[in-house]
């Protein structure tokens, strides 16, 4: 049978990215200033590798080329996941990723619909969240023309523990002070709207996609969800349903005692948001790890910890 195992995550830096990845969700030994963290990745080029077990060394798209079986009973052309830790010093762009079927007509790539989990978020923080009444292409081509393209979107508040699923389509922006894990389809497409008028490290101005951006937008209204989705309170756990949408399955998983993992259809991976524990093999785990639960193996965590688990 295999076994859980953890990852090494590919990092990267842009001009809005901080010092809380490395300061607060252990990633020591990566660069200073970490804006993404790609945690559970095979995406080409930026795979994650794997770092406990009997397959340590192994990048993760290595693993599940040699076993396929791993990834349950469904089948994929792509790996059909990618799960990130972003740190929102700075404000990002903003901007909308295709859906499918644009995606892979213009970029030969999955669409991108993502989910939200925010981990932490300084007093007053916010994101930008879809458009906060219908609006016209026209109007949208104007607005990002004249600067003028965030007063036509919702600013929502956020706080810790707050859950937001972005639909390819929706215009978005997360805004600085926040950390978030992110859930989302296996794609490296994002089309920039508006990037506050920023310039690069050579004092170049950051590259916007307008156009494409324009033809992906949802223009209706987007309502603002309703942050409490319920809780299963158990004797050692509780349950918080997050997402549940043709590309994955998130809960937020708050345990204090054992909490038993087994999923015969689909692999599991879940992303430690705080605190620590040991899995039945002895694999230990803190904020900040993620670990791939291969289908079909029969584990369990114990401890006292609050982990983001994903399944398909």
């Amino acid at each position: 049978m295999e076994f859980p195992f953890k990852l090494k995550p590919v990092t990267m830096d842009y001009i809005w990215g901080g010092e809380k990845l490395n300061k607060f969700w252990n990633k020591a030994g990566e660069s200073q200033k970490i804006a993404e963290s790609w945690e559970l990745s095979c995406y080409p080029g930026r795979e994650s590798v794997i770092v406990s077990g009997k397959h340590t060394g192994k990048n993760l798209a290595e693993y599940l080329k040699e076993f396929p079986e791993a990834l349950g009973s469904r089948k994929f052309e792509r790996f059909p996941l990618l799960v990130k830790l972003i740190d929102a010093t700075g404000d990002l762009s903003v901007q909308v990723h295709p859906d499918d079927k644009f995606a892979m007509e213009f970029e030969n790539e999955l669409g991108k619909t993502e989910m939200w989990y925010i981990a932490d978020a300084d007093e007053g923080s916010s994101i930008y969240f879809g458009f906060n009444r219908d609006v016209t292409r026209e109007e949208l081509r104007q607005a990002i023309e004249g600067g003028t393209l965030c007063e036509l979107l919702n600013k929502v508040p956020v706080k810790a523990g707050d859950v937001f699923f972005v639909e390819a389509g929706t215009v978005h922006a997360l805004l600085a002070g926040i950390t978030v894990i992110e859930i989302q389809q296996n794609s490296g497409v994002t089309y920039r709207m508006f990037d506050y008028n920023r310039v690069d490290a050579n004092g170049n101005p950051r590259e916007l996609h307008i156009e494409k951006a324009i033809a992906v937008a949802n223009l209706n209204k987007k309502e603002i969800p309703d942050p409490d989705r319920g809780t299963d309170i158990y004797k050692e756990y509780k349950i918080r349903p997050l997402a549940d949408c043709p590309y994955f399955k998130v809960r937020e998983i708050d345990i204090n005692g054992i909490y038993p993992i087994f999923n015969g259809e689909s692999f599991t991976t879940f992303t430690v948001a705080e605190g620590e524990g040991v899995m039945f093999d002895g694999t230990s785990v803190q904020k900040g790890d993620t670990v791939f639960v291969p289908a079909g193996c029969d584990t369990a965590i114990n401890g006292r910890i609050k982990i983001i688990e994903t399944t398909l």
